[in-house]
């Protein structure tokens, strides 16, 4: 089985604790934190899959998964 990669990581458990909690959005560092990444690297994360359209940012740090960030994390 291989590795699941970071950004996969970090989508599955934005879904787990915002559309499984019925939470809109969410601070980006307690995601990080709780998958075990430190800040330069959510932030680097973060920009990634805003680019990519899986995620929008709200303010300074809250996120929430867009439908297509919503579809990756349910695979």
């Amino acid at each position: 089985m291989s590795e699941e990669r970071i950004g996969d990581k970090f989508l599955r458990k934005l879904y787990e604790k915002t559309v499984d909690n019925g939470i809109k959005s969410i601070d980006r560092n307690e995601i990080g934190k709780e998958i075990g990444i430190i800040d330069v690297h959510i932030n680097n994360l973060v920009d990634e899959l805003t680019s990519d359209g899986y995620i929008k940012k709200v303010g300074r740090t809250k996120i929430y998964l867009t439908d297509d960030g919503r579809k990756r994390a349910e695979i």
